[in-house]
Parts: C-alpha cells; structure tokens; sequence
C-alpha cells in the first residue's frame, strides 16, 4: 500500500530560536511514528498527570524504557 505526504502548518509558542528549533525536531520525529502510535500518544498528551509524571520522571520512565 502506498503512502500519503502532505505538509501541516503547526504554530509554536517559543521564547527563543533555540525552543523552536528543538520543538521542530521533536515534532518532525513524532511525524515518523505509526498512526497507533501518535494517537496514543496525543491522547496521554491530554492528561494532566501523565505531562506531570514526564516532566519529573522523564530519567527513570527512558531508562525503564531504553535497552
């Protein structure tokens, strides 16, 4: 089966050059992802505790992860 490309226009909040570079990065990453993949993903991007638990579990949930 064959693929679809298309380009989406995403405005990021950023203070500085350097956020936005890496908010790109990230988010040209994501693309990458599998459409089950991303979808769950957005949806944990909807909870409140599960952004809480990244921001100050991020070190031990990638080791957890990570080989």
């Amino acid at each position: 089966m064959g693929s679809i490309n298309t380009s989406v226009a995403i405005e990021i909040k950023a203070t500085n050059p350097f956020e936005v570079k890496a908010t790109t990065t990230a988010l040209k990453q994501l693309a990458q992802l599998d459409n089950e993949v991303l979808v769950k993903l957005a949806e944990l991007s909807k909870s409140p505790k599960a952004i809480t638990q990244l921001k100050t579990n991020f070190p031990m949930i990638k080791g957890f992860l990570s080989n």
